[in-house]
Parts: structure tokens; C-alpha cells; sequence
């Protein structure tokens, strides 16, 4: 079982640039466990990686844009929407991932696993017209 990270700190700051601040001095430990999580929901991408179908640079960005999205700063990026009142006063900001879990969109896992989605039919009846 591998269990080197799909990028280390270097990779991150050279491709996206400098780290939030909350997490720069946790990087590494950041994209460790993005990693982990990647290994955890898509069994063998490792030996996809061994075997050239799967570009170990790709696993790489999906991991920083993980740690990129589970840490995007609240003064700006990050919110799903903004609604302000002027009667009584109101507003209400609504963040696209308050606590910062990491997560695989539909695009990563579909990236790291190969092939898309296909729709299809099945025959319950058996024939019938």
C-alpha cells in the first residue's frame, strides 16, 4: 500500500501558488491527508498510476485543488451566496464549505477513475412490447 502523498508542498506553491494562510505551516500534512482521502474513495489509483493509465500530475492537482477548495478564505472566495435586507436589517452569507472538509467533486473522481458516466436501459419485462 502506498502511502507517499500525491504532492508535497513544493508542487502546490510551484502549480497554485501560495497557501491559505490557516494552513501554511500545515501544508504537508494538509495534502497527506487529502491524499489519504483520495486512496480511500478511489481504491487503486495507485496501481492506475504504476500501470500509465492514470498521469501521476493529475492525482497531484486533484489533491491541491481539494486542499485549495477546503480552505478557500471566507473573505471572498468561498461563498455560495449573499442576501442583505434593508428593513429590520438583515443579512445572511452562506459559505459553499463552512469547516473545510475535503472532498472529491463528480469531475475529480471521474478524472481519477477513467471513463464517464453512460445512461442506459434494462429489460424488466423480458421482451415485452
Amino acid at each position: 500500500m502506498e502511502t507517499e502523498p500525491f504532492a508535497d508542498e513544493a508542487y502546490y506553491l510551484k502549480n497554485f501558488g501560495a497557501p491559505p494562510s490557516k494552513i501554511a505551516d500545515r501544508l504537508d500534512l494538509e495534502l497527506a491527508r487529502a491524499s489519504r482521502y483520495v486512496r480511500a474513495e478511489v481504491p487503486g489509483v495507485d496501481e492506475r498510476i504504476a500501470a500509465g493509465r492514470l498521469d501521476p500530475d493529475l492525482a497531484s492537482d486533484i489533491v491541491c485543488e481539494m486542499v485549495q477548495a477546503a480552505n478557500a478564505s471566507t473573505a471572498g472566495g468561498g461563498i455560495n451566496s449573499i442576501q442583505r435586507g434593508a428593513g429590520p436589517y438583515q443579512e445572511t452569507t452562506q459559505f459553499t464549505n463552512p469547516v473545510g472538509d475535503l472532498y472529491l467533486t463528480k469531475k475529480q473522481r471521474r478524472l481519477l477513475v477513467g471513463g464517464h458516466s453512460r445512461a442506459g436501459n434494462v429489460d424488466l419485462i423480458g421482451g415485452a412490447p
